[in-house]
């Protein structure tokens, strides 16, 4: 139990990455079979998902992706700091569910990616439309979320939310990024 808590600790939103690394097909892959694992609601599997490792199509991918929106003087990764995979999840435009399932599976995504000693970035803000037409992909899916993948170079580090001015996360000086965190007195409402 402590490895998993080990991880969850330092699976944060990683921002900025070693673009010189590069991550490979059959890894991405790996993400997905975790992602595959996890918990369905009614077993209907909506999701599907589209891999991204080649450079020329990563570098599209990051032209739709909006970055760290409480960072209002930081526009995204420099060229050497931009993720060198994406993982895009999709689901089929039928299921009530997906955005739960979706959130399953990226979890697993994240945590088996810092297992691994790889990052990742959930991502929403999305230019979908234009996603849509640079992965060719049918409009019997819906584009849900993007996860950004490399190997981090900054330092995440989470603070309680009583040492920080409010929930938003945030850069010092040196660029270490902080991430604001309610204590668990402050979450458990009643304990029976």
């Amino acid at each position: 139990m402590e490895r998993i808590k080990e991880l969850i600790q330092i699976n944060r939103s990683y921002r900025r990455f070693d673009n010189s690394k590069d991550l490979d097909m059959g890894f991405l892959e790996d993400l997905i079979y975790s992602a595959r694992m996890a918990q369905s609601a009614a077993n209907l599997q909506p999701l599907r998902y589209v891999t991204v490792t080649d450079r020329e199509k990563a570098a599209e991918v990051y032209s739709t992706l909006g970055w760290a929106g409480y960072l209002k003087d930081w526009d995204g990764p420099e060229p050497d700091e931009r993720p060198v995979g994406y993982i895009i999840i999709l689901s089929t435009k039928d299921s009530s569910y997906a955005q739960v399932d979706a959130g399953l599976a990226m979890q697993n995504i994240c945590l088996t990616a810092i297992a691994a000693g790889v990052g990742s970035c959930i991502l929403g803000n999305i230019k979908k439309e234009r996603l849509m037409q640079i992965l060719e992909i049918d409009e019997s899916l819906n584009i849900l979320y993007v996860v950004a993948l490399g190997y981090p170079v900054e330092n995440v580090q989470v603070v309680s939310i009583r040492e920080a001015a409010d929930h938003k996360y945030f850069r010092d000086e040196e660029g270490n990024h902080y991430v604001p965190k309610r204590c668990i007195e402050d979450l458990i409402i009643k304990e029976l």
